[in-house]
């Protein structure tokens, strides 16, 4: 794969396993690309397909994100959030998570994910050589506001780089990747909306402290439609490639019965298999 060409992972959820099934294919194809960065939920996909635990990655993404130890009661009672990122991690990522890391440390596959700084109140991009042992990096970048507790790594406490920044693109443009396969998680019908008066309340009084922060929450609609509008800008150049859901099977960012969550998965896999001329031809491949 050459090595100006950039894999760009929006976030979503339980939409990220949209996203693990795309990635699937890819792996399936022996179609390995050696950059990547992701946001949320999807940077713990990425992880996988570059160190290829694709099966980890599927079963992550369809059954591990509903168990009840991850979302809901248990995790709030457990860690004082509605998202239980530290069972998840021990649970599902542990077993496998050190020797992938030493396997993606021998390989040229580099994986940046964002994670928001809440101390400094600014996105930041970490890759393959700053990932800790436990898997903090990535945990901490999967933790929604009010959703979880910050994590701290190193005297810092993070948040989901979501905050920030939901599509990449400018990233992987500035480290010098100028094409990008790009796969988000919202289908074309898919309408983002501001966070609803109550919400927004909640979200100013819990992170009053954090004011950066919080302009930068109030901006995420504009700043989601710009950056999709950069991807739709760079496609028609010949410059990207835009893959997004098909259709609506009715999964939202945390919500999605297994039912719901195996179509998506499946969806993400038989949407790349129907671009896959597209694909080819943007990768170069004979």
């Amino acid at each position: 794969m050459k090595s100006n060409i950039g894999l760009v992972l929006e976030g979503g959820g339980f939409r990220g396993c949209y996203t693990a099934g795309a990635l699937k294919w890819l792996s399936d194809n022996n179609i390995y690309i050696k950059y990547s960065v992701s946001i949320s939920a999807t940077t713990a996909y990425a992880f996988c397909y570059a160190a290829e635990r694709i099966e980890e990655m599927k079963y992550v993404s369809t059954v591990g994100i509903k168990d009840k130890g991850v979302i809901g009661i248990r995790p709030l009672l457990n860690e004082g959030g509605l998202m239980g990122m530290g069972y998840l991690q021990e649970k599902y990522f542990a077993p496998f998570y050190k020797e992938a890391l030493d396997y993606l440390k021998q390989t040229d596959r580099e994986v940046e994910i964002g994670l928001f700084n809440m101390d400094k109140e600014v996105l930041e991009y970490y890759g393959k050589n700053d990932f800790d042992e436990r898997g903090d990096y990535i945990k901490a970048s999967c933790v929604l506001p009010l959703a979880g507790k910050m994590t701290e790594i190193n005297g810092q406490r993070f948040l989901d780089g979501g905050i920030r920044t939901m599509i990449s693109i400018e990233r992987s443009l500035a480290t010098g990747h100028d094409k990008n396969l790009v796969i988000i998680t919202k289908d074309e019908g898919y309408i983002r909306k501001p966070n609803g008066f109550i919400l927004d309340k909640i979200l100013k009084l819990v992170y009053r402290k954090f004011p950066t922060m919080l302009a930068n929450i109030d901006n995420r609609v504009d700043s989601f439609y710009h950056e999709l509008g950069m991807v739709q800008d760079l496609e028609k150049q010949g410059k990207a490639l835009l893959i997004r859901p098909s259709k609506d099977c009715g999964v939202t960012r945390l919500s999605g019965s297994y039912e719901q969550l195996e179509e998506l998965f499946n969806l993400g896999y038989q949407d790349m298999e129907d671009r896959r001329e597209d694909l080819y031809k943007f990768f170069e491949i004979e």
